[in-house]
């Protein structure tokens, strides 16, 4: 099977898919219930296409590395992408020669995707694009063939390629999952703006968590809800509170201002500004680490985000 080369200076537009997605795409627009069939094709394959941009620009923001092949004993973790847009994740192989699993399937037709994990999983037989993977003590014993498989630097630390994976998998389900909202708009409203329920809310967080970790949603929804709690009261306590990776939250003391004149910005007319009090206004500080993901976006990402902002 021919394989669209991701590395990061490939522009990936429908000419690039390869011939045998093509009658896959087009199967998957059957069952889309989108009409005419034209625009079903083109809907269904511009999601292909941005699931696959998303795993290219994602992986090689996390400094992963996309080979053809991993092998067996190789004892790397590695996120896959099937050609049917699920994602395996492996973690590194462990001293006991196996490895955490994690499958994620991405339904066009559902907001929450359905997860599939193991922690003591192992690759039956070498992983390479364009063939079908299989695996040992895992739920899912195949995938679909493997499109793309992106791993790390044998140097790398595997502390750091456990968390560069569990950045990996939570960004793209959640990425992926955001480009189906696109198919779902087409399918209900006839337009194919991205539309439908909001992926970051609470309740969708609450049921992506739950179902990651294996807990119920009322569970969930405690935890997430006390440490919410607990950042707010440690800021109006006075204290700086850390946000893990985001960054940290504060409050910054501003003096008391005088009242005086001013002109309002509509008319021009001079009115009088009131006089304010010393007060306390709280305050984001976003990580370095963050900021500088932020400036790594792809123009592609940043064009996209203009054009929803603009609501085209």
């Amino acid at each position: 099977m021919s394989r669209i080369q991701e590395t990061p200076t490939t522009m990936v537009s429908e000419e690039t898919v390869p011939h045998n997605m093509k009658a896959h795409l087009a199967a998957i627009a059957d069952e889309t219930e989108i009409l005419p069939r034209e625009a079903a094709l083109r809907a269904v394959t511009q999601n292909w296409l941005e699931k696959v941009r998303l795993f290219r620009d994602q992986t090689a923001a996390l400094r992963m590395v996309q080979k053809p092949k991993l092998c067996r004993e190789d004892p790397r973790g590695a996120i896959l992408l099937t050609c049917s847009g699920s994602l395996i994740v492996l973690g590194p192989q462990n001293g006991k020669g196996t490895r955490s699993f994690e499958y994620a399937s991405i339904s066009l037709r559902k907001d929450v995707p359905d997860l599939a994990r193991s922690e003591e999983a192992w690759l039956e037989e070498d992983a390479e694009t364009g063939r079908i993977a299989r695996f040992g003590g895992a739920p899912v014993t195949r995938s679909s063939e493997i499109l793309s498989i992106a791993t790390f630097e044998e140097e790398l630390p595997w502390t750091d390629q456990k968390e560069r994976l569990r950045q990996g998998a939570i960004f793209l389900t959640n990425g992926f999952l955001q480009a189906n909202r696109t198919i779902n708009s087409c399918r209900e409203h006839g337009s194919c703006r991205e539309q439908g329920p909001e992926r970051f809310t609470l309740r969708s967080m609450v049921q992506y968590v739950a179902t990651r970790n294996e807990l119920t949603q009322d569970k969930t929804r405690e935890i997430i809800l006390d440490y919410l709690t607990m950042v707010e009261t440690g800021v109006l306590l006075g204290e700086r509170v850390s946000l893990g990776p985001l960054g940290a939250v504060h409050l910054h003391l501003r003096h008391p201002q005088k009242a005086r004149m001013g002109r309002h910005p509509g008319t021009g007319e001079e009115i009088l500004i009131p006089a304010k009090p010393r007060r306390a206004i709280p305050r984001v500080s976003f990580s370095s680490r963050f900021k500088a993901n932020t400036l790594e976006l792809p123009q592609e990402r940043i064009e996209e985000l203009l054009r929803r902002e603009a609501g085209e």
